[in-house]
């Protein structure tokens, strides 16, 4: 038996070992949520209600956290109102200071929200499980006697996350509630939210998730049976008098696999506490001054809040945008974490759940396609052939996953049959190659050298379109580069500097690749990236410019991250020169800026360099035109990021853009428009229509020479956007020059010289 043949046979099940090892990563997670992505959506039902604390409620009734009289007063209200349910995502942890009323009396709202709680029969309260933290046993005796269900029969249950600590709401309201449950819903490595433990345990008890319990008393509370694979309630009531079983799916560690409504946050059944207690102040206000002035106002919202809140189930938590209980779900990169607690009451409501098979038969399924994908392209001859059918067979065996998922409902973790099957036919494809002709071997070099899958097939499709040399391309080039960054080598030691350099130029290398641009090379912090080759791209200019606006808005969640991670103990999977490096920068108040120059034309591309070492890389003036532009953005101050007219012209509708002044770059003759993309279409709300409208209204003013009018325009918009400093730099150079009858020179230092002929500037520096 030749080598070759011996290696296809070993090919299968080391591709399976390798795929499993994908069970300790995301992606069958991102995997399952595409599938999801495919389900008809989980209806919203009316009888589930979130109660958020946002920005209205916050502005209704003041600083957060309110005074425990407020939610004493709404509880009040909604049990008027008919509420079934009050499922509070809040805890109340520590007794409350006492304070002094308007006529300078004792206050203790403590008392006032105890005695609401005591005359409520709507309440929910909860607590939070750790790992670490003691209560007394008077408040475990309190926890237990709200907070455990005496329904619960256990069969055979293995995988339910058990706790040691717990943190629960004060005893003084706890006694009070009608039922409690646990709030803890932690994110997958990735941090998306996916999973929520529907049961758990505590020194040897079962409690129940934060909404279960009010769920429970609706269905009539019946018997919850926890088994590994499911739990289920038996013989519920249903609204139209059955009684059925409602069995309720377990993944592979326990948990309920979330079904989230196919919209945003704020589209769901929802209601602000603002408005509930805008209701508590009409009310005062009517015994205050009279009946007769807001009898219509509190009519009209009393009948508003009654149809809704009349037999619901409301669940109360933060969404304000000051507050920080937030997380990442498949539909919303910033989603309030309450919506979590909503998603599992509406799931169990409407019995709409996603079932997990056993990893073994991922496996064993693994094998099988793996197998056949070796058979395949060792059986055809055709180098066309293996990669056709190779590639039918990948689609075939995420097919029948994709089929069965819709099916039965049941997710067969698809990433490690994806990734064997994938290994397997590309290694016997490679394998062929390494014993072909001196094509096949240039193919094998090219899969090592290219930094994208889509240029990776064009060179197996065509690879007579690659040649050593360069030819002239139609694209587009991105330079990058961090704004004062050796502010950041003086204060991080060398190891330090590297973590933070690899950090940083991964995820914005990350979001150039993704719009199909290729890494020319990196200069320190600085990144230089070619779009539109050596795949050739028709939309280049808008795939480059969309990296950038993307990196822009990555470069707020690296900002926000560093912070967030410094705040904390250094997490154990961290490296700790990278926590050191982003303790050193919040230390110092630093933070990352990013600026970019962007400029299309034809340029030199092509593989350069030695037959042993040779680099794809990019040359020409355009090139250097786009390492102009990003050195301008310091001059005028943008938001990061500048692209040329050539650029401009080549964008696609969905990307707003506004025009900056006409210049002479450092080294370019030629006057050429900047322009300064500011977001995308999708992105983008009314207002920054309107003022990107008056924007342009302004620069034709200002190119018409009525500076007058222009200043004035430049003022108001910075006044309207106080960090668009780019308005602030036209008031500054209308007011001192223009307006006094002058313009900039080099002797002013103003960092430009007008030029009155070309109607244009000339950039002083880089």
């Amino acid at each position: 038996m030749t080598k070759r043949k011996t290696f296809s046979f070993l090919i299968p099940p080391l591709a399976v070992l390798v795929g499993a090892l994908l069970l300790f990563t995301s992606l069958d997670a991102k995997i399952s949520d595409l599938f999801q992505r495919t389900l008809p959506a989980t209806p919203t039902r009316d009888d589930v209600i979130l109660i958020g604390i946002d920005d209205f409620a916050i502005e209704t009734i003041g600083a957060f956290p309110f005074t425990r009289d407020i939610y004493a007063d709404c509880i009040a209200v909604m049990e008027e109102l008919g509420t079934e349910s009050a499922v509070f995502d809040l805890s109340f942890l520590e007794n409350a200071v006492a304070s002094v009323n308007e006529n300078f009396e004792p206050f203790y709202p403590d008392e006032v929200m105890q005695e609401a709680l005591e005359k409520s029969k709507i309440t929910y309260l909860n607590f939070t499980f750790d790992y670490q933290t003691d209560i007394s046993d008077y408040e475990k005796e309190i926890m237990d006697e709200v907070g455990l269900y005496n329904k619960i029969k256990i069969n055979g249950d293995t995988l339910t996350q058990e706790f040691s600590g717990v943190t629960a709401t004060i005893p003084e309201f706890l006694i009070h509630a009608c039922g409690a449950g646990y709030v803890n819903t932690d994110p997958d490595s990735d941090n998306y939210y996916r999973r929520v433990n529907p049961v758990a345990k505590y020194d040897g008890n079962y409690y129940l998730q934060l909404t279960f319990p009010a769920l429970l008393k609706r269905l009539g509370n019946p018997e919850v049976v926890v088994e590994n694979r499911k739990i289920t309630l038996k013989n519920v009531e249903l609204s139209d008098g059955k009684v059925k079983d409602v069995v309720i799916p377990r993944g592979n560690d326990g948990k309920l696999i979330l079904k989230y409504p196919k919209m945003q946050f704020n589209e769901y059944n929802y209601l602000s506490l603002g408005e509930i207690y805008h209701l508590v102040q009409l009310r005062r206000w009517m015994s205050e001054d009279g009946e007769e002035e807001f009898i219509d106002e509190y009519n009209e919202l009393y009948s508003q809040l009654k149809s809704k809140l009349d037999s619901s189930i409301c669940i109360i938590g933060t969404c304000a945008t000051s507050t920080s209980d937030y997380g990442v779900n498949l539909y919303e990169a910033q989603y309030p974490l309450p919506g979590v607690h909503y998603t599992f009451a509406n799931q169990i409501l409407n019995e709409d759940f996603i079932c997990e098979s056993p990893v073994w038969i991922s496996i064993i399924y693994a094998l099988i396609f793996s197998i056949l994908a070796v058979l395949v392209t060792t059986t055809i001859k055709s180098t066309g052939g293996k990669i056709s059918l190779g590639l039918f067979v990948i689609c075939v065996d995420l097919g029948i996953l994709f089929a069965i998922y819709h099916l039965l409902r049941l997710y067969v973790g698809s990433a490690i049959p994806f990734v064997s099957v994938s290994l397997a036919y590309v290694s016997t494809i490679v394998m062929g190659f390494l014993s072909a002709s001196k094509d096949k071997k240039f193919i094998t070099n090219a899969f090592s050298q290219c930094l994208s899958k889509d240029v990776v097939k064009q060179i197996v499709d065509h690879p007579e379109s690659f040649k050593l040399g360069g030819e002239t391309i139609e694209m587009t080039a991105v330079f990058t580069d961090i704004q004062k960054f050796s502010s950041f080598s003086e204060l991080l030691s060398a190891s330090e500097l590297v973590a933070l350099l690899n950090y940083y130029l991964t995820k914005m290398s990350d979001i150039i690749m993704e719009q199909g641009g290729t890494i020319d090379k990196y200069e320190g912090d600085a990144i230089i990236a070619l779009v539109g080759a050596p795949l050739k791209m028709p939309d280049h200019a808008t795939r480059a410019v969309r990296a950038a606006l993307n990196m822009k808005a990555a470069e707020k969640l690296i900002n926000q991250e560093i912070k967030s991670i410094a705040s904390l103990p250094r997490p154990s999977e961290m490296d700790v020169s990278l926590y050191n490096a982003f303790s050193i920068m919040v230390k110092n108040g630093k933070e990352i800026f990013t600026r970019i120059g962007i400029n299309s034309g034809e340029m030199i591309a092509g593989y350069m360099g030695s037959e042993n070492k040779k680099n794809y890389t990019m040359m020409g003036n355009n090139v250097n035109l786009a390492s102009r532009l990003e050195g301008v953005n310091k001059q005028y101050s943008t938001f990061g990021i500048l692209v040329s007219e050539a650029t401009f012209n080549l964008l696609d509708k969905e990307i707003f853009c506004r025009r900056l002044d006409k210049v002479q770059v450092v080294n370019v003759n030629t006057p050429l428009t900047l322009y300064e993309p500011v977001s995308l279409k999708e992105n983008a709300g009314e207002n920054l229509e309107k003022y990107l409208t008056v924007w342009e209204k302004a620069m034709q003013d200002f190119d018409s020479e009525n500076y007058a009018e222009a200043c004035e325009k430049f003022k108001k918009l910075a006044a309207a956007n106080p960090r668009d400093k780019v308005a602030s730099y036209y008031v500054r150079l209308l007011e001192k020059f223009f307006l006094q009858g002058k313009t900039p020179q080099e002797s002013d230092d103003f960092g430009v010289v007008y030029n009155p002929e070309l109607k244009c500037f000339r950039l002083l520096s880089k």
